[in-house]
């Protein structure tokens, strides 16, 4: 029995020293960076020269990387983006480079649990692209970081020993901005709207009026010019509800146009003014 309780010992003390964890050749690393507002997030290994030769021996000319080291390199992009002159769609891609002297193919894939190369198919490949290496300072551990950053763009940066790979990154800053300011402003006219519905139910019809004409002066929305026709309808002017309820039908059917389809609230809202 103390034999078996001290082979027991022994396993347990050796399975313990297997799970201590130690100093990884290649640590992990992470970073997240905004352009303009566009979030970049890149996860990746980070393995070190250690006075070996890296490209065109380590990393063989020519030869499908990694990027880094253990897990394939990762990065997510949470709008789209333009890649030189290619678009790489939001997503989570991982990176694989193909080194050469003069050249490198850089390609951004749709896998992301890829562990190294293997495993690897073009068929999922979200983006190609080719850029030319450049001589830099020294750098033991390999990097990824983005550098030269502005409102519109940035340059995504891979430098290992004496080799630096820029990747121009451009993003639509201004188009995001505009569709920020224009969806706060709709969000402003909805709560304009349901202040003069609310007021509208409880019989104040002329601060309901307000508030109407406030969201539509902000959002002409066929609905909103609807709500109004309805709010003139309770105060009881009926002439007057018809003639803003043809005006929402006549926005909206405009609007179906616009985007190539039809306006299938029409019928609806002519039966509900002819029994006005």
């Amino acid at each position: 029995m103390k034999k078996l309780t001290s082979i027991a010992l022994g396993l347990f003390l050796s399975l313990g020293m297997f799970a201590q964890e130690l100093p990884q050749p290649s640590p992990s690393a992470s970073f997240t960076q905004r352009v303009g507002l566009t979030d970049f997030t890149v996860n990746y290994s980070r393995p070190s020269v250690k006075g070996r030769t890296v490209f065109g021996d380590l990393v063989p000319y020519g030869e499908m990387w990694r990027t880094g080291a253990n897990k394939a390199t990762s990065i997510t992009v949470s709008t789209d983006v333009m890649l030189g002159d290619q678009t790489l769609k939001a997503g989570t891609y991982s990176m694989f480079t193909i080194p050469n002297a003069d050249e490198w193919v850089i390609i951004f894939n749709k896998d992301t649990e890829l562990w190294g190369t293997g495993g690897y198919s073009q068929r999922n490949d979200a983006l190609r692209m080719r850029v030319n290496p450049k001589a830099g300072e020294m750098t033991e551990s390999f990097s990824i970081s983005m550098e030269n950053l502005s409102d519109s763009g940035a340059d995504l940066v891979l430098a290992w020993d004496k080799v630096n790979v820029t990747i121009p990154v451009k993003v639509n800053a201004k188009a995001q901005s505009d569709a920020n300011v224009q969806k706060a402003l709709a969000d402003v006219a909805t709560t304009y709207r349901n202040a003069a519905n609310y007021y509208s139910k409880n019989g104040e019809y002329d601060k309901a009026l307000t508030y109407v004409d406030k969201s539509i002066e902000l959002n002409n929305y066929w609905y909103t010019n609807w709500v109004k026709a309805t709010i003139l309808q309770a105060k009881g002017d009926t002439k007057a509800a018809k003639k803003q309820g043809e005006l929402a039908i006549k926005i909206g059917e405009e609007a179906a146009a616009a985007s190539g389809k039809e306006f299938n609230n029409k019928a609806s809202l002519e039966k509900t003014m002819k029994s006005w």
